[in-house]
């Protein structure tokens, strides 16, 4: 089958791992509108959370439909198969990368009741009172890099569990909990308040938007460093010549001027939008995982 000229033929759904109102729902609302623009058919976003990203993956693997294709970060193939004993889906067979998108900004944040302006005052502080402090972060990957992280240095402090995501930055501004490793937009407001500041970006590279807040591996920290990528991916159902034209059409939008504003304000990095950066990116991170599983219990992390 060619890159058939009349791809689509109707509506495409894009089925999303996050809930709405979430960083990454967000971003997949930009790609859906501008992709809906240039094929001049509607996308459609449905919303699947839940169970580390498996819900979604598993809507979309059961849907085998050219017709739909799948938001998601690469955690869904690098750490749910560690975390999930019975996948609904193969992830070697039945995802396949399309286009990178875009990288969810996450930032190590302090309370200002802990009187610390970089990360070896936040260990010093730790040491010199083990257990008095706590701390919180967004599921999965920020969890488990924190938790190895106070491991290798041997520190201790208590994780707090959330149910609602917008609380952590609540305590965090009333100094109950004292460290939060999340994304930017789920940690910006008490910041802003001036009741907390952050001490590094955690992604490989600085956020648009904060220039001057240094990088975990540029401060000398790179366990800390986490990839937070996410990408569009398709069934088997699709033809080659199809997922290539998407990923030619993802990447331009990732170039768009416009499109690079509205995802950086709402807390992204923007990739370039190719299928082998999607792909180097989850092997990158499954060796990093791999990295994680000698040094803590990921389905017990503290």
């Amino acid at each position: 089958m060619s890159a058939r000229a009349d791809w689509p033929e109707r509506q495409v759904k894009l089925i999303v791992t996050f809930p709405p109102g979430s960083a990454n729902d967000a971003a997949a609302r930009i790609f859906a509108d501008a992709l809906g623009k240039k094929w001049g058919k509607p996308v459609v976003v449905e919303d699947r959370p839940g169970a580390e990203g498996t819900i979604g993956v598993g809507s979309f693997v059961a849907s085998q439909d050219d017709h739909t294709l799948l938001y998601t970060v690469a955690g869904s193939i690098t750490v749910a198969p560690l975390l999930v004993d019975r996948l609904p889906y193969d992830v070697n067979h039945d995802l396949v990368p399309i286009a990178s998108t875009t990288a969810i900004v996450l930032t190590l944040a302090v309370s200002n009741q802990l009187s610390v302006n970089s990360i070896p005052e936040l260990i010093a502080a730790l040491r010199t009172n083990p257990e008095k402090y706590a701390w919180a972060s967004g599921p999965t990957l920020p969890r488990f890099v924190f938790s190895a992280f106070l491991k290798q240095h041997d520190l201790k402090m208590n994780f707090v569990s959330y149910r609602d995501a917008s609380q952590p930055q609540a305590d965090l501004g009333e100094g109950r909990i004292q460290a939060l490793l999340t994304s930017l937009t789920a940690s910006s407001s008490p910041v802003q308040a001036g009741k907390a500041r952050f001490l590094a970006v955690v992604n490989p590279s600085r956020a648009a938007t904060l220039p001057d807040i240094k990088t975990v591996r540029e401060l000398g920290y790179p366990e800390l460093e986490i990839d937070g990528l996410a990408g569009i991916y398709g069934g088997k159902a699709l033809s080659e010549a199809v997922r290539n034209r998407i990923a030619a059409d993802v990447a331009a939008i990732c170039r768009d001027a416009d499109v690079r504003r509205k995802l950086e304000t709402s807390g992204h990095n923007v990739l370039n939008g190719t299928t082998e950066e999607l792909k180097q990116a989850i092997e990158k991170q499954r060796a990093a995982v791999n990295q994680l599983t000698k040094v803590i219990d990921i389905r017990n992390p503290q």
